[in-house]
């Protein structure tokens, strides 16, 4: 008996760890991860969507890094951020409880008589944060970048930031 509870208890311990873990650097998939479009042959709009215990710091690096990886992956060099956002989402998730009711009165199938039904009804809600965010970069060819324009190495990014980057699991077989 004691094994099988000791089974149960260290699966439930992986779920919950599982279910807490942040966003991976990946594809976008079920609304998070990294996604990009060309939208023209020097501009790219990168994305990044993180889940709940992914930090606002993770959502910038990586998305950063994809930048950097486009670039390099073109055979470029450097970039500028035309356009950057890092957008904070809110979603209120209810804590309730099951309140039994018992009573005398019309069922819905027009029987009289007493009754015990029940029903799930939120009385506390707490806020699940997440980040999002994008990027318009663009090619930098050489001369002085415009505007507040920061110019970005993508070789020094990727090695700066590689060592950050958590990549998804391999899939359990």
């Amino acid at each position: 008996m004691n094994l099988r509870m000791t089974a149960v208890a260290a699966l439930s311990l992986s779920l919950v760890a599982c279910a807490a873990q942040p966003t991976p650097y990946q594809p976008r998939a079920e609304g998070t991860g990294y996604a990009e479009q060309q939208l023209d042959s020097r501009t790219w709009r990168v994305e990044f969507a993180g889940n709940t215990v992914t930090p606002r710091e993770t959502v910038e690096n990586y998305l950063l890094y994809r930048a950097a990886e486009i670039m390099l992956f073109g055979g470029f060099d450097k970039f500028v951020i035309l356009e950057k956002e890092i957008e904070r989402n809110v979603a209120y998730q209810g804590y309730g409880a099951y309140r039994p009711n018992f009573g005398f009165g019309l069922s819905r199938r027009r029987h009289f008589g007493y009754g015990y039904y029940g029903s799930y009804a939120p009385d506390r809600y707490y806020p699940r944060v997440s980040y999002a965010g994008y990027a318009t970069v663009r090619i930098f060819k050489g001369g002085a970048a415009s505007g507040d324009a920061m110019v970005y190495d993508a070789q020094e990014l990727v090695q700066q930031l590689g060592p950050t980057i958590r990549l998804p699991l391999p899939a359990a077989e």
